[in-house]
């Protein structure tokens, strides 16, 4: 009893026709469906692999010359198919062979999920696209949820451009603080400039320019015979190479003239007490060039 059932359930495994690869391919000369697992398929050629179990011989390059070589027999159903091919791997597990035929041989393909293509020059057998599956496996659009988002988007595109215009502004202040600094200091420097007067004279020495002569100009605010003499600010500097001296900014009024030629130690002036030369507002004044080994009264 026990011999019959595996006898009976080695006969129903051998001749039940069972689909293993999950897809089918149909050849132009062959119009059984050869069950294999198709890998690519291209305008040039289809990409297949089909297993051990189905191969009942197989050819190497028998067909010399030719872009498909090679040749596998396999079983269909009871019934013997040549597929021309070029046989690409002998695998082992799973054991199979891995082969390429060429498109034109090919009518049509099914897929796994039961999806039939005809291929471009087959015999024009009904064709369900793929696209038109991808398309009805999305998942529909919420209006809400399409709202929300493209509401957070506005609103996040607004701050952003808030915050440019923000920067903009206080960049502007920032300018306009710095100009308007700058206008006070010079409006500051020319107002100073029209408060005082500039000092410009020349120290010789027997007719040539005297350099290093120490200069000093004193202010006088009373002077005269019977007055005593009151000096106010002083102000000193040294000749250049060319014997010359500049004052700036020196305050407006009378002013007299001191100088110390390098080997001297004392100061020299004029021996009348009144104002060598007078300063006047935003002028310059030009004294007259003196001789230093002229001496008078200390």
């Amino acid at each position: 009893m026990i011999y019959r059932f595996f006898f009976v359930s080695f006969l129903l495994f051998t001749f039940i026709p069972l689909r293993v690869s999950g897809d089918g391919l149909r050849l132009v000369h062959f119009d059984e469906e050869i069950d294999v697992k198709i890998l690519e398929v291209n305008e040039n050629f289809v990409k297949a692999n089909i297993p051990d179990k189905d191969i009942l011989s197989v050819t190497i390059k028998s067909e010399l010359g030719s872009q498909y070589p090679d040749a596998v027999v396999v079983d269909v159903h009871g019934e013997s198919c040549r597929i021309v091919c070029k046989i690409i791997e002998v695998s082992q597990k799973p054991r199979g062979i891995t082969f390429m035929v060429p498109r034109q041989d090919v009518s049509t393909i099914q897929i796994a999920f039961d999806r039939g293509y005809d291929l471009p020059g087959g015999h024009g057998e009904a064709v369900e696209r793929k696209e038109e599956t991808e398309k009805q496996q999305l998942s529909p659009i919420d209006p809400d949820k399409l709202r929300e988002q493209i509401k957070g988007d506005l609103l996040s595109e607004f701050e952003k451009k808030q915050e440019k215009e923000d920067m903009a502004i206080e960049e502007m202040k920032e300018e306009l603080r710095l100009e308007f600094e700058e206008m006070e200091v010079e409006k500051e420097k020319r107002m100073v400039e029209s408060n005082f007067g500039d000092v410009k004279g020349r120290m010789l020495l027997k007719g040539k320019p005297l350099q290093g002569c120490q200069v000093k100009i004193v202010m006088l605010d009373e002077w005269g015979l019977m007055g005593g003499v009151k000096e106010g600010a002083r102000f000193e500097t040294i000749t250049d190479e060319n014997g010359r001296y500049h004052f700036e900014r020196i305050p407006p009024g009378g002013y007299k003239v001191y100088w110390k030629p390098p080997a001297e130690t004392s100061w020299i002036r004029k021996m009348k007490m009144e104002p060598d030369f007078y300063v006047e507002v935003g002028e310059t004044c030009y004294t007259p060039d003196r001789e230093t080994n002229v001496r008078t009264a200390n």
